[in-house]
């Protein structure tokens, strides 16, 4: 069998096990839910007051059962592993029965005539706790075995053959039980060539990764080239970024946990995972409503705010009131960008954009107007008509997005937005090539969660004028 097609049966049983997990845990959710029925049941001389009928309980079953399993998938719970400890597993798995818990409650409070009985709620939940921890220990000892005997090992690629890479090695290797399959090296230095490196062959150079992750069937990537710069490494995930492949870079400890990052430890060798997860069909739909809800919303509360920068930009200096551009937006599709002009009329349109205060082109007003980023209200209209976001990478104009490489254009997989991760860390101070970093983080990560935080903190930035001018 080739290094793919092992690879793809690697991947056949880790899913097999996950869908016999779950369909594992879906029994015991019901048994819990009826063994609490049973419970209160036996309870009814104790309690003094009867139960109401059994059918009620039974009928509800689908409806206890498939939002407890939804919230344990949406916390992780069927996820691999290897890389997680034992309490990583126990939090998982009391935030998935929380919210389990508070869906069923909320079931029963809008479906009345269910009539739920509180203890028969309350023992459910604990009930499945106690089963779903056993499931979780017995498929953890199940999963582990598998990893053992090698069939659940996932092909392992390094990037740098160094001291790092070296490291790297020898803390897979001395711990199995994570799962990874170190197939080889890759480095761009000459001399280690068609080498051996700890046991490991060195199959080519950072340019060849692609073709080695196909042809070897790699799943994760570890980044160990302390030198590698934020432009080459966002080249080497992009290149893979259909292949379903997993990176990970290794960073210093004491910087991880002080900026709070997530991290993966191999003993004490930190590994930080690339963002990479894929939005689910639902974001897109929510994130479009959102759109649509929050320029409809901004632009009736703002136009009376519009209306007077209208007449001060008028008063001001000669000329039009709005300012119309050229950008680029998702696809590589043309769009006509609207501003509040903040320049003079006879400003050419496609120069480099004012970086200071006191550039002549900026009317008085229109300083004001770049200070407080009102001149970019009047994109709302550009978000009803679907040509942008609330969230995501700024819009270029043409002739710098002709001057892209193929991994920049990665920019135009989403919709550009009025605001996005650039903006809030650093806004106008940073220059192009550093923005590039901020924006690829956002696509690899983008989710409800982070555009709301991502406007929450715009709203900060801007009454704080930070980095704008």
């Amino acid at each position: 069998m080739s290094a793919a097609g092992a690879s793809g049966a690697m991947l056949a049983d880790a899913a097999a096990l996950r869908r016999l997990h779950v369909y594992a845990d879906c029994l015991l959710v019901a048994a819990a839910w009826l063994g609490a029925y049973a419970t209160r049941r036996l309870l009814d001389p104790l309690l003094g007051y009867p139960i109401n009928e059994a059918e009620v309980y039974l009928a509800a079953v689908p409806l206890i059962v498939a939002p407890w399993i939804a919230s344990c998938w949406g916390f992780g719970l069927y996820q691999p592993t290897r890389m997680k400890s034992g309490v990583d597993q126990i939090q998982e798995l009391l935030r998935g029965a929380l919210l389990g818990l508070l869906v069923i409650s909320t079931i029963g409070y809008f479906f009345r005539e269910l009539a739920f009985g509180r203890m028969v709620v309350l023992l459910a939940a604990g009930y499945s706790l106690l089963f779903q921890g056993a499931s979780r220990f017995a498929f953890f000892r199940w999963e582990a075995r598998l990893r053992a005997s090698g069939r659940l090992d996932v092909p392992t690629l390094i990037l740098g053959a160094g001291t790092v890479g070296i490291r790297v090695l020898q803390k897979l290797q001395d711990h199995p039980e994570t799962g990874y399959r170190v197939v080889g090296f890759l480095d761009d230095d000459p001399e280690l060539a068609e080498a051996k490196v700890g046991g490991c062959p060195v199959l080519g150079t950072l340019a060849d990764l692609r073709a080695r992750v196909l042809a070897h069937g790699v799943r994760e990537v570890v980044v160990a080239t302390p030198g590698m710069g934020h432009t080459s490494m966002l080249s080497r995930v992009l290149e893979c970024e259909d292949l379903d492949v997993t990176f990970h870079v290794v960073t210093n400890l004491f910087e991880v946990l002080t900026a709070g990052t997530p991290v993966d430890l191999v003993d004490d060798l930190p590994l930080v995972r690339l963002g990479g997860r894929r939005p689910s069909p639902a974001y897109a739909v929510a994130k479009r409503a959102f759109d649509l809800f929050g320029a409809a919303l901004g632009s009736l509360l703002l136009a009376p705010c519009l209306g007077w920068c209208a007449l001060r930009i008028k008063l001001d200096s000669p000329g039009p009131v709005l300012f119309r551009q050229a950008r680029v937006g998702r696809g590589g599709r043309h769009f006509t960008l609207y501003k509040l002009r903040s320049m003079r009329s006879d400003s050419e349109p496609y120069a480099v954009a004012p970086r200071a205060g006191d550039d002549v082109r900026v009317t008085a007003y229109g300083a004001w107007l770049r200070r407080t980023s009102i001149d970019e209200l009047p994109q709302l209209w550009n978000v009803l008509r679907g040509e942008m976001s609330l969230v995501g990478p700024r819009p270029e104009m043409p002739f710098i997005v002709e001057s892209y490489d193929e991994w920049q254009r990665r920019r135009l997989t989403v919709k550009p937005g009025i605001t996005g991760l650039w903006q809030i860390l650093g806004r106008k101070d940073l220059p192009m090539h550093e923005n590039l970093q901020y924006d690829f983080y956002y696509i690899r990560n983008r989710s409800f969660g982070l555009d709301l935080s991502i406007l929450m903190r715009t709203v900060a930035a801007v009454l704080s004028r930070r980095g704008a001018y």
